[in-house]
């Protein structure tokens, strides 16, 4: 149960704000627009707090994110398996991302978390949100959620007109990736300033052909489909299953263009990774180095 040494004041101070000011939500009935709160803030609160962690010397590996929930968690009377299942199995259900995180919330699965990895680590502080975010236990939590967000996020949901996904797919800015149905063809959007009109505030977006899926016919077939970062080297991928050759497909941007690849996919989210009893008592009293 690593704890981070010297772990910021002001960041503390934000994420105990942000839950105190909370405080008198029915957490199992949250009103409309908590959700997507809830997830908005802690996505940019764990990208904050990690760049400063790994920024000290941090062990990148001690605050990454489950890949699914230990089992002494998942066995526990307040996790729900069922609400856990839909949300990795059927993000499509969730009209919106605010339903999605108002669902985390009202299921009990992100409290349980944190209660029940206190109880097994024998620290309460994990349970406590004033404290939480100096242990690296939060951002292995909050990054599983995150995920969940994301995979949410990378869906085709082709029938709303929303062929779009914003993220980094070949550089380390901000891009926008667009599927045009019509004809297959993949557009790799980047903000780019004015520069004839440097007084002009307003940015504009330079629009680039990086490929096309058309072999594998139209995505918005209903076919499992996903954008977000398969591999984990902090760019997004696109990953779809093709139905004529049963094979799943990812697609990846690199120097502009785009490539596919046949993949193979493993299971993760609802195996049987654990915390042993041995990691748990070694862990007691231990602090990360940086």
């Amino acid at each position: 149960m690593p704890i981070i040494p010297n772990f910021p004041e002001r960041l503390l101070e934000e994420h105990k704000r942000w839950h105190h000011a909370r405080h008198s939500v029915d957490i199992t009935r949250p009103p409309s627009g908590y959700g997507l709160d809830f997830l908005q803030f802690h996505r940019n609160y764990i990208r904050k707090a990690i760049a400063w962690y790994v920024k000290n010397g941090g062990d990148a590996a001690l605050v990454a994110p489950w890949t699914s929930v230990p089992e002494e968690i998942r066995r526990s009377p307040c996790y729900d398996v069922d609400a856990e299942r839909r949300i990795l199995t059927q993000p499509e259900t969730f009209a919106t991302a605010d339903e999605l995180g108002r669902f985390i919330e009202s299921s009990g699965l992100h409290g349980c978390m944190h209660q029940q990895l206190s109880e097994l680590l024998g620290e309460p502080e994990i349970n406590d949100f004033d404290t939480v975010p100096r242990h690296t236990e939060f951002y292995n939590i909050h990054g599983m959620v995150e995920r969940w967000y994301q995979n949410w996020e990378g869906m085709g949901r082709f029938r709303n007109g929303l062929s779009y996904w914003c993220g980094k797919f070949d550089s380390d800015e901000e891009e926008v990736l667009y599927y045009r149905p019509s004809d297959g063809i993949w557009w790799l959007g980047r903000p780019r300033q004015n520069e004839s009109r440097p007084d002009v505030s307003t940015a504009y977006m330079e629009w680039e052909a990086v490929g096309d899926s058309e072999v594998f016919g139209r995505f918005q077939d209903g076919r499992p489909f996903r954008v977000w970062d398969t591999d984990g080297d902090g760019k997004h991928e696109i990953l779809f299953y093709d139905p004529p050759t049963g094979n799943w497909q990812e697609g990846k941007i690199k120097d502009g263009r785009l490539e596919w690849t046949p993949v193979r996919l493993l299971l993760q989210g609802l195996s049987n990774e654990s915390i042993s009893p041995r990691s748990v008592k070694e862990s007691k009293n231990r602090n990360t180095s940086t």
